[in-house]
Order: C-alpha cells, then sequence, then structure tokens
C-alpha cells in the first residue's frame, strides 16, 4: 500500500494539491483472524507523515469496518432511528393523535429514510441477525402507526401498517439500483463493474443453515422449514450485485432489454426561438377531479378558445395497465389548413413502463408523424397546438429532461411577491424558481 500512496503524493505535489494528514487515515479489509479487530496494523505515510488507523471510518455516510459487516453502521443507524421514533410517538397521541395515513407518511419520510440511505449496498451484504435489529425498529414504529398491541404477529402487523419488511425494502432499492447502471453507457466504470462476473468465495451462512434444518427435517419426515429470508435460496454471500440481478430475475424482468439514458443537450429545444414556444396548465375556470364532466369539459372549452388559431392541432394520450405495464401511446394529428385532414399515430411504450412515458411516448411518435410530412404540408404549419392530459409529462419535459423552470411562484401568487422573487434572483437564490417573467414583472426591486 506504500508505494500507491506514494504515487498519489507524486501526483499531489506535481499539481501543487496540499493534502492535509492529519484528516486521513486508513483501515485494512481482511478475513484472517489473525488480522481483523486491529491486531494487525500496518505503518502508513502520506507525503513523509504518519496516517491515522481507523477501524471504523465514514465515508460517504456509510460506516465500514474491517469484515465489512457493517454493524457499527447499523448499531449506529438503529440509535438514530430510535431517537426518531420519538417524533413519531408524540403526533400519536391518545386524545390528539394524527390519522394512520399521516403517521405512515410521517414515518416513511423522516425515519425509514434515514434506513434506505446505501441499504443496496450495507443491508443486502449484512447477516440476517443484524438485519432483525433494523426490523425491531420498524415493527416499533408500525404498532405507533396501527396501535396494535406487542404480541401481534409480525406480518399481520406489517399488513395493517401497509409497509414491507426493510429486507424486501432492500431488495427493491438493490434491483432499481442494478436497473438504472443497466441503462448506464458501456464505457462507464459502475455498468462494468456490475456486469463483471468474479469467482464467488464466501459461502452464505443463512444458506447453509437452511440446508442443514432441510435434511435434517428430510431425515424425521417433518415438512421442509421456511426461509428465514428470501435471499436465504441464495448459495453465496448476497451483495448488491448478487441481490440486484437476483431479484430482477425473480421479478421476471431480467432478459428484458435495458434502454439506455438520453442525453440531450443542456438547453431546452425551443431556447433557440424565443417568445413561440408557451406552455400553458391552468384554466380559466378552476376545476376538481370530483366536479361534473360538463363542467370539466366546458372550463376546457373555455381555455382553448381562447388561444390563438392553431396551424395544426395535436392530441396526445397514453396509458400503462395498473401505470406499471404494457403501455401504449396514441395521437390525433389535425391539419387544420388541410380542410382538417386527420392522421392517427400509435407506438407501443414497452412492457414494463409508467403511463407518464406512455403519454411522453404519444408525444414523440405525433411530433415524429409530423416531421415526416411533405415540404408543401410543413411550410404552411406556423402555430402547433400540442394537448395533453398529463401534467406529470408536462413536469418532466419542462423542468426534468432540459432543467427549464416550471411556473414561477411570481406567477402563482402574484402582487408584492414578485418584489421577494427578483430580489432573490439578484443575489443569486434561485429556489424557488424565479424566471424571466417575474423579473420583467417587477421592474421596482432595481432600485
Amino acid at each position: 500500500m506504500q508505494p500507491a500512496l506514494d504515487t498519489v503524493a507524486s501526483w499531489a505535489r506535481d499539481w501543487k494539491v496540499q493534502a492535509s494528514a492529519s484528516k486521513c487515515c486508513f483501515t485494512t479489509f481482511t478475513l484472517d483472524p489473525k488480522e481483523c479487530g486491529g491486531k494487525v496494523v500496518p505503518t502508513l505515510k502520506f507525503s513523509g507523515e504518519p496516517l491515522r488507523y481507523d477501524p471504523n471510518p465514514t465515508f460517504l455516510g456509510i460506516t465500514f469496518d474491517d469484515q465489512l459487516t457493517f454493524s457499527s453502521h447499523i448499531s449506529s443507524l438503529k440509535d438514530r432511528m430510535a431517537k426518531r421514533r420519538q417524533c413519531l410517538q408524540a403526533l400519536a397521541g391518545k386524545t390528539y393523535g394524527a390519522h394512520r395515513r399521516t403517521l405512515r407518511t410521517a414515518y416513511i419520510t423522516y425515519i425509514r429514510s434515514v434506513f434506505e440511505y446505501g441499504a443496496a449496498v450495507y443491508f443486502t451484504h449484512a447477516s440476517p441477525a443484524l438485519r432483525a435489529k433494523i426490523e425491531t425498529e420498524q415493527n416499533r414504529c408500525a404498532r405507533i402507526i396501527t396501535g396494535c398491541i406487542l404480541p401481534t404477529n409480525r406480518a399481520a402487523l406489517l399488513a395493517e401498517a401497509d409497509l414491507p419488511a426493510l429486507t424486501v425494502r432492500a431488495k427493491e432499492l438493490a434491483a432499481t439500483e442494478a436497473s438504472r447502471i443497466a441503462r448506464l453507457p458501456a464505457e462507464d466504470r459502475a455498468k462494468q463493474l456490475l456486469e463483471r462476473d468474479p469467482r464467488p468465495r464466501l459461502k452464505y451462512r443463512a444458506h447453509e443453515a437452511w440446508k442443514r434444518a432441510c435434511a435434517q427435517a428430510a431425515e424425521e419426515g417433518r415438512p421442509e422449514p421456511a426461509l428465514p429470508d428470501e435471499d436465504a435460496l441464495l448459495p453465496h454471500k448476497p451483495c448488491i450485485r448478487r441481490v440486484g440481478q437476483w431479484t430482477l430475475r425473480e421479478a421476471g424482468v431480467s432478459d428484458c432489454p435495458a434502454e439506455p439514458f438520453l442525453r440531450v443537450s443542456p438547453e431546452p429545444p425551443w431556447s433557440a426561438h424565443q417568445g413561440s414556444v408557451t406552455f400553458i396548465v391552468d384554466l380559466p375556470t378552476t376545476t376538481r377531479r370530483t366536479d361534473p364532466p360538463d363542467k370539466r369539459r366546458e372550463a376546457a372549452e373555455r381555455a382553448l378558445a381562447a388561444l390563438p388559431a392553431p396551424d395544426c392541432s395535436i392530441w396526445s394520450d397514453g396509458s400503462a395497465a395498473g401505470g406499471t405495464s404494457n403501455g401504449g401511446g396514441g395521437a390525433a394529428i389535425i391539419l387544420h389548413r388541410e380542410n382538417d385532414r386527420r392522421i392517427e399515430c400509435l407506438a407501443a411504450a414497452g412492457t414494463h413502463c409508467s403511463s407518464t412515458r406512455a403519454e411522453l411516448v404519444a408525444v414523440r411518435e405525433a411530433l415524429k408523424s409530423l416531421a415526416s410530412l411533405p415540404a408543401d404540408s410543413l411550410d404552411a404549419i406556423k402555430e402547433i397546438r400540442l394537448c395533453t392530459d398529463s401534467r406529470a409529462s408536462y413536469a418532466h419535459m419542462r423542468s426534468r429532461l432540459w432543467g427549464g423552470p416550471l411556473p414561477s411562484l411570481g406567477h402563482v401568487l402574484g402582487g408584492s411577491a414578485t418584489l421577494i422573487f427578483e430580489y432573490l434572483r439578484r443575489v443569486g437564490r434561485v429556489d424557488p424558481p424565479v424566471d424571466a417573467a417575474t423579473a420583467v414583472a417587477a421592474p421596482a426591486a432595481t432600485a
């Protein structure tokens, strides 16, 4: 290790980078019982200064140990969750307590979020005994949410609270991360690491114990014992790679092609055409989903009547079964300059997709069909109106994909609020988002 440190120190000197050795530390990872636990500590130096040995260093919020059991991290995590549980207990007072839905939301956002950070890495690798420590904290929170008594069966308790076991949640996170990494470019180091197939070395003790229990049950004529955990089927030590790929196989999506991430310009495509692209999300009359269809239709027609007459109208729609599978989208294109000639296009959005993606596929296919029209038809189109009923698609197109701003709070609140937003913009604070329209609306703030 010392030659590697000397190489780093040489690079730092060449590039005039000064590192503080007093703030650096090192640890060793080993399974040898004669070396673990700080029994053997090498002497290492960086730029001539000795480095401090730390048996439990913390890196990016995760506490490590020499055998990668993550026992120190899980113990600290349990204490943090227990401390936050007191806030949940205060919300669940007997005379003034919040509703069960509110308590469940508070638990997921304030307490379980502590567990979820890095759970795809540390919790999939932890032993069943360490996992049980964190599961106990969730069970206590579930009793607060539901009001169930202590002897309540654990499975029934979590079902009543509508919460998955944390081991299941960790597998979901591992599968999500594995599917995300699979969409990265082939040259990405994370994808190369995920697709690597090293020879497994460590056997999974939970699997070995379950196999011995099965063999003993077979000899005694008893039924096969239940799995202590789903990943006990894995013969080797679980990790994010092994658990993520196994979960995707069990879900039946491991053979599905992974769509690469879309690389787009940081600037929205309409930035070169200032003033010619307008997003309208508000109706002249406020409506709700519970309003009668006639009232909602009248509000939509009034909004459309207030817009300039278009040369082309596009009506898009997309959906997915249950919002997650067998999605598809379609669009109707009406060319008003050609006696309202109608063009219809349909496209599949994928076996596994969301309703938002299905809607975006419908928009994409409509624009592709429009771009394929003959030159004389395209020359006659100056104004295009695209109508979609998906607000999530609008937010994706306007904000997430290109980083453009959503409608400003100045537009929503109006009045003197625009002066505050202009001040925030001028001092460099752009959260909440402030767009150019707000700046125009508040000339008095320049004083």
